[in-house]
């Protein structure tokens, strides 16, 4: 009888403590999310204005040289001095960035959830959402 009591008290623990667990993660991963977002935000404006300074009129077309979708490619190398690491789209590992094109990332939050990115005039917009676009502004 001890031991059944037991177990229905760690069923009833755990039933509250893994909810918590995933909103303290989704939380993490979206500050995450913000500064590294930010750090490319402002390399990309950085970028823009030296290319004004120097009177160059080239465009940023493209944030870094990795390959779509591959696990481990260092991704926004074009515009910052350190490498953000890549995953791909099979292992969906939460909290790291996939390239899905030229142009366009996305960003693993949760397991079932990813906010969708593209480069565009020289800026990176948020494609996903509008609800979740606007909290990680």
């Amino acid at each position: 009888m001890e031991i059944i009591i037991a177990i229905v008290l760690l069923a009833i623990i755990t039933s509250f403590a893994i909810p918590k667990f995933n909103i303290i993660t989704y939380n993490s991963n979206l500050s995450i999310l913000k500064s590294e977002l930010s750090l490319v935000q402002n390399a990309l404006i950085e970028q823009k204005s030296k290319n004004i300074l120097l009177s160059n009129s080239d465009e940023i077309t493209n944030l870094d040289d990795a390959a779509i979708n591959k696990k481990d490619e260092k991704l926004f190398t074009n515009i910052i001095n350190f490498s953000i690491i890549s995953t791909d789209s099979n292992e969906r590992k939460v909290g790291k960035w996939v390239k899905i094109s030229q142009n366009s990332y996305e960003y693993f939050l949760l397991a079932s959830k990813t906010i969708s990115f593209s480069l565009e005039d020289e800026k990176i917009i948020c494609k996903s959402v509008e609800e979740i676009c606007k909290e990680i502004e």
